[in-house]
């Protein structure tokens, strides 16, 4: 039972935190419709890229973590072999599934009829972002997961539904200024 509300006390402000982050990304959804219109493919693509950056932060939190607690990873902000096998591990499974992502989503679109605009352009904004989104993502839950580990908290209850809901958060937001900053 302890345990149980250790895992209730640690969750339910994070839990209610990505709940108003998931507010947030729907207004910036809504509020920029006209320009998800304007390129349907995103549309169509969208709530892949979405999923593909929350599994893999989720991924990434779950290595950090196992790493923290087993001792490969020392709870200090620094570089390591073990950190830099993960984050080119996990690189080229975002790369390998971008590119399995464009080939369904853009395969799915033109049997579908949906009209595909300046597709290298997407294509480039959508790597863009997401590479940017990799890289900022995984800094940044590196040092998160090092400050909560020496507070002596379970990084995994925190950054899980957090980095999930920021990845929503942040995947649309990105391609939006992207596609305003290139198109």
């Amino acid at each position: 039972m302890e345990y149980f509300k250790r895992i209730l006390k640690e969750s339910v402000v994070i839990v209610i935190l990505s709940s108003m982050i998931g507010l947030f990304s729907g207004s910036i959804l809504s509020s920029n419709k006209n320009i998800l219109y304007s390129y349907p493919i995103l549309l169509l693509i969208l709530p892949a890229l979405n999923s593909l950056t929350g599994d893999l932060s989720t991924v990434l939190i779950s290595r950090l973590t196992t790493h923290l607690y087993i001792g490969t990873i020392l709870p200090k902000v620094q570089g390591s072999k073990r950190l830099l096998e993960d984050f080119i591990g996990l690189l080229l499974t975002l790369l390998l599934s971008l590119i399995a992502l464009f080939l369904i989503g853009y395969g799915f679109g033109i049997a579908t009829g949906i009209e595909i605009v300046n597709p290298l352009l997407i294509i480039f904004i959508i790597i863009l972002s997401v590479l940017i989104l990799f890289v900022v993502m995984f800094i940044g839950l590196f040092i998160s997961s090092i400050i909560i580990f020496r507070r002596g908290k379970d990084p995994n209850n925190f950054l899980i539904p957090f980095t999930t809901s920021l990845a929503d958060f942040l995947t649309p937001l990105l391609l939006i200024v992207f596609i305003q900053i290139f198109i």
